[in-house]
């Protein structure tokens, strides 16, 4: 029987976080806070509706920081599941792990868009199940990216239900923090604005912005990780 239940998700993926929420930004931030930084200060400018997406800003705007992202999310997770590794350690074997990863989660990306053609709520249920790809990664950088997919099926399999619901929910917190993010980054860049710091103000907003996405960076690899520890250790 599964040790993963939908109360006891989101204390088990915290709980390793205590005291250490420092090391673990330090070392995602590289990869997420200064990549958004930068693409917002450098990169093509949001478009302002649907009819404005392009296939350049997909790729500058989503493909791009996600693909980087990934390495910082890696070395968290390999912070989170040996924690008496150092850093460079971690950065070390997220670099290790990144092609393989890449792989499977380009295989992943399949099932999941397909699923996502038919209905949203199929799509997101398969990105659930696979959330395990990630640390399967750490853990064996040399493996097979189709082994890893199916192997991320099978370990969520006990649990899926669960790990579906606390994702739907994670979502819609996500959302909100970005609201709230997107409030709090307009408020201090309007106040900036005031006082003839536009440059600034707008700097800052993204810098609120690109804070946020750290951290919820840091909670899926923080999730990703938990589960893998309950899943692996229940069925080994």
């Amino acid at each position: 029987m599964s040790t993963v239940r939908f109360g006891g998700i989101w204390q088990g993926m915290t709980a390793p976080l205590g005291g250490r929420m420092s090391e673990l930004f330090a070392v995602a931030a590289p990869f997420t806070l200064l990549v958004d930084i930068a693409l917002r200060t450098f990169g093509p400018t949001p478009p302002a509706d649907a009819d404005g997406i392009t296939t350049t800003t997909l790729f500058w705007l989503v493909l791009v920081p996600t693909i980087i992202a990934s390495l910082g999310q890696l070395a968290v997770v390999h912070l989170l599941l040996r924690p008496g590794a150092p850093p460079r350690a971690a950065l070390a074997g997220a670099f290790a792990a990144w092609p393989v990863y890449l792989a499977a989660l380009a295989l992943a990306a399949i099932p999941t868009g397909v699923a996502m053609l038919l209905l949203v709520l199929p799509g997101l249920y398969v990105a659930s199940r696979l959330l395990l790809v990630m640390p399967l990664a750490i853990v064996s950088p040399r493996g097979s990216p189709v082994a890893m997919v199916r192997r991320s099926w099978e370990l969520t399999r006990p649990a899926g239900w669960a790990i579906f619901g606390f994702f739907l929910v994670a979502i819609l917190g996500i959302f909100g923090l970005s609201l709230i993010a997107g409030g709090v980054g307009s408020a201090v860049g309007s106040v900036l604005t005031l006082f003839g710091l536009a440059a600034l103000g707008k700097f800052a907003a993204g810098l609120v912005a690109a804070v946020a996405s750290t951290f919820v960076s840091i909670g899926n690899a923080a999730l990703a990780a938990y589960l893998y520890r309950s899943l692996a250790t229940a069925q080994d």
